[in-house]
């Protein structure tokens, strides 16, 4: 009996102290900031993702245990609550401590969402293109019919990205200090996994800078700065703008005269809008999915997801 209790006791007394080691729940919202989050959590747990399908970053619902798990967090991860306009009724319930928007780091690069189609003076854009990230409190005024004025596809930038990732490791080390070693060896990991991208995407796409692409909606802007690739013809400026006869003409004329041959569309474009620019000319229509949800969640999936656009524009320009 003696050892039936010593036995029983230290079963009990080791999942007290599973309990008690219980690691960090960090939610995230969407996959390339999980993943980012992933990598710097390797080895001590693993965040929460919150969108998983291909539904739209902007518009996706919470079910009831999605709710509730943001609820129990010790960290809520989004970009922005004038991005994922699904969680912005969830987020008011989040304790202000445990939540945080990625585009208020400091040092980031926020730029203005550009006008529909082409300027053809593109030297008066250098201003606007190093337009810094105004106060966020601001952000409520560039709201348009449900749309803001700033563009937050902050992860296409690299350099965003290490300023993020930075930021983030931060706020684990202040919430788990006994992992702070872990924290601050899977960044510096991070740091080296973001220089050898570099360098794979400038060798990817040395050849191709010269020539100009079109996109459907002005998702790319990031990427395309930080690489140095050409402006592109911009058919609409935001997800879910109204692709009007009198915006696809224009899109079409503007690409035949400038010689465009790639048409770049995402995964809200419908397969209409894509015929309906591309009907009567030379070109080659590329999907490019830039929240990489071909891609298992995870560590990695940052990086494929940056490769795979790469790959993609190089592809419809050769």
């Amino acid at each position: 009996m003696n050892l039936r209790f010593i036995i029983s006791l230290i079963f009990l007394l080791t999942i007290g102290n599973v309990f008690a080691q219980s690691s960090l729940i960090v939610v995230t919202s969407i996959k390339p900031i999980h993943s980012i989050a992933s990598s710097l959590m390797s080895g001590i747990g693993q965040p929460e993702l919150l969108l998983k399908s291909n539904a739209s970053a902007h518009t996706f619902h919470l079910k009831p245990s999605q709710i509730r798990m943001m609820s129990d967090a010790h960290l809520v991860i989004t970009v922005d609550k004038n991005f994922e306009i699904g969680l912005k009724k969830a987020l008011k319930n989040i304790n202000s401590d445990s939540l945080m928007f990625v585009s208020d780091i400091d040092n980031l690069k926020i730029f203005s969402t550009r006008d529909f189609i082409f300027e053809e003076h593109e030297e008066h854009e250098e201003h606007e293109e190093h337009e810094e990230h105004e106060e966020h409190e601001e952000h409520e005024e560039h709201e348009e019919h449900g749309h803001s004025n700033l563009d937050f596809h902050l992860w296409l930038s690299q350099e965003n990205t290490l300023l993020i990732a930075n930021s983030i490791a931060n706020r684990l080390i202040q919430l788990d200090p006994s992992n702070e070693l872990t924290y601050n060896t899977n960044l510096q990991q991070f740091n080296s996994k973001m220089d050898k991208l570099n360098t794979d995407l400038h060798n990817q796409l040395k050849s191709i800078k010269s020539k100009r692409i079109a996109v459907i909606d002005d998702t790319l802007q990031y990427f395309e700065k930080e690489q140095m690739l050409k402006r592109p013809v911009i058919v609409t400026p935001y997800h879910g703008a109204r692709l009007s006869v009198k915006r696809t003409l224009e899109a079409k004329r503007m690409i035949k005269e400038l010689n465009i041959s790639c048409l770049v569309y995402g995964v809200d474009n419908s397969p209409n809008q894509v015929r309906a620019l591309s009907e009567g000319l030379a070109l080659k229509a590329s999907k490019i999915d830039i929240l990489g949800n071909e891609f298992l969640p995870g560590p990695d999936l940052y990086f494929n997801t940056m490769n795979q656009i790469s790959s993609q524009i190089r592809s419809c320009l050769e």
